[in-house]
Order: C-alpha cells, then structure tokens, then sequence
C-alpha cells in the first residue's frame, strides 16, 4: 500500500518550486531529511535523465518523477502539492505538444534490488490518482496529515 511508504513528514503541501527541476530538489531534500544517506547528486541526476527520457506527467495535474538510485537504500517516496501548478513537458509531444501543468508530484527513488516493490507503488499511484476526486480533494488539503489521511481513506 502507498500509505506504508509515505508519512505526513513525506509529504509537502505547499511546494515553492515553479519548474519541474527545481521541484525535483525540493521533494528530494524531503527524501532526504528521512533518509539521510541519499545522495543527492545521484539521485538528482537519475531523476533528471529519466525526466529527458519521458516526461512523467502521466495522469492530468499528476506527475511521478521517478528514478533508480543505489544509494536510496529502499524504495523511497514523496509527495508535493503547487497550488500554482508547474509545467512539465508533454509525455507524447508528436500527439499533444501542449506542456502539462502539474499539481501533485510522487518522487520516488528505488534501488535495483526494489523494481517489483517500485511496479507496486507505481500501481498503488495509478489505482489512486484514477479516483476523479483525487487531485481535488488534496489541493483542498491543508495540512500533510490531511493529505496522508486521504491516501490511506482511498487504499481501502
């Protein structure tokens, strides 16, 4: 279940970042904080390079930013909210070249020896954000222990 990989301390309701890069550096340093041993560099940069190879706004207002990284020890997540939004490149640019703006961003970070546990959370992402109230409800969210809340009202 999701909820078993976040906490309230991992989610971030009020996202400062204005482009997706930076938003990447914001959600990391959350990852960060719980995981010290993260290196940041590392996981930035798998974090960017898997960005150029697609975008990873799948799903409207949702983007999974998310990349391989041996340092991350387990699989890790974060969740940031933009009110604002911030735009992200377009996962199909020949069919729709319009840039996607995104509200809530799930980083998640995996070693090698996680991909089964990383295609569960994946799953478990997909199964939530495809509830139509989903992304509403979270930007009506205050407060990460709402948002927290939310998530584990909808995995049941």
């Amino acid at each position: 279940m999701l909820s078993s990989f976040l906490s309230p301390s991992s989610i971030k309701v009020a996202l400062e970042s204005t482009e997706k890069e930076e938003c990447f550096a914001e959600l990391l340093e959350v990852l960060v904080a719980r995981n010290p041993g993260l290196n940041r560099r590392e996981a930035m940069d798998a974090l960017v390079a898997r960005e150029e190879k697609m975008s990873t706004a799948v799903f409207p207002m949702v983007a999974v930013p998310h990349a391989l990284c041996s340092s991350a020890g387990d699989t890790l997540v974060a969740l940031g909210i933009s009110r604002s939004g911030i735009e992200f490149d377009s996962p199909e640019p020949d069919v729709n070249p319009e840039h996607p703006v995104v509200n809530v961003v799930f980083e998640i970070l995996f070693e090698e020896k996680d991909t089964e546990t990383h295609l569960h959370v994946l799953r478990d992402i997909l199964q939530i954000v495809s509830n139509p109230d989903f992304v509403k409800n979270v930007l009506q969210a205050q407060t990460s222990q709402e948002v927290y809340d939310l998530i584990e009202s909808m995995e049941m």
